[in-house]
């Protein structure tokens, strides 16, 4: 008999029925929709069937599940527990539509709203206690802290694979996923309804959010608003115009088990020097190219 529970059974059935009707593994988004989960919740489970030998992943690479399991132990799929969960592929991306044409006056509250459209936020990001240090500078329009995670997200080099929150004057905002009971009350708040433009109202134009991604690593941001200027005619935003070092690679360890890897691959007489270069492959800690982290930040970020 495999040696799996009911539960990791599901993730499996539904992880080959996927891949079998599409040719592709599913997004752990898709089958967080399909189990009636959430995002980390399916992210913790990919690490366990792991550890379990039941699949296998490619590092930073979305869409690498390899079931290693006989798939005649695979129950069939029946749907998921709670939604039924159909199989059914997500595709995402941002839409921008043009208003509609009208000759009636503009209203003051319109004409308020086409004025912040106009506005443009900079941002410096740094990666605090990050040795070579690692920073990024965006532009972006007004949005949400959800969207802002996403660009900081992508401007990085990070895979949005764990949890994260904010935290301004003394605030910790989240994702609203985050706020179920399986994860208990962190004291944090839904961040869906808080805008760059309400925070500015709120703390001034020297805005500056604590960014913190992966509770366990603990990568921690420094977000500081530089200044606000206006949109650039034919520039598509968000961009980042600047930065500095490539991000480092995901469950290294934090900022010391960083360190330790650079240490390891720089080395090649190490004794681990071979295992990590082969979990992490060629890595520059120096590279780092804003036109790619542009063209990320307006890709936006994958479905997990």
């Amino acid at each position: 008999m495999p040696d799996f529970t009911p539960t990791q059974g599901r993730y499996l059935s539904y992880i080959h029925a996927y891949t079998s009707g599409f040719g592709t593994p599913p997004a752990e988004s898709e089958i967080a929709e399909a189990m009636g989960v959430s995002p980390p919740s399916v992210h913790q489970m990919m690490k366990t069937l792991e550890k379990k030998n039941l699949i296998r992943r490619t590092p930073r690479e979305a869409r690498s599940i390899e079931i290693l399991v006989d798939r005649s132990d695979i129950p069939p799929w029946t749907g998921g527990p709670w939604t039924g969960g159909p199989i059914t592929r997500t595709v995402t991306q941002w839409v921008m539509r043009r208003p509609r044409s009208s000759k009636r006056t503009v209203s003051a509250s319109a004409q308020s709203v086409q004025k912040q459209l106009q506005k443009i936020y900079v941002f410096k990001i740094t990666l605090v206690r990050s040795k070579p240090l690692v920073w990024r500078r965006i532009e972006t329009r007004d949005v949400t802290l959800g969207n802002l995670h996403e660009q900081i997200q992508t401007a990085m080099g990070w895979t949005n694979s764990h949890m994260h929150q904010f935290e301004i004057g003394g605030q910790r905002y989240t994702d609203p996923r985050f706020l179920d009971d399986e994860f208990g009350d962190f004291g944090a708040r839904d961040y869906s309804d808080i805008t760059i433009s309400k925070l500015v109202d709120r703390y001034g134009s020297k805005l500056t959010m604590h960014y913190e991604y992966d509770f366990g690593d603990g990568w921690e941001h420094k977000v500081v608003l530089e200044k606000t200027t206006e949109a650039e005619a034919k520039t598509k935003y968000p961009r980042c115009t600047a930065g500095k070092c490539a991000c480092p690679p995901e469950d290294v360890g934090g900022v010391y088990g960083y360190a330790d890897f650079l240490l390891v691959i720089s080395d090649p007489e190490h004794p681990d020097h071979e295992d990590l270069m082969e979990w992490g492959g060629p890595f520059d800690p120096k590279h780092f190219d804003h036109h790619e982290a542009t063209r990320a930040m307006q890709l936006g970020l994958p479905a997990w």
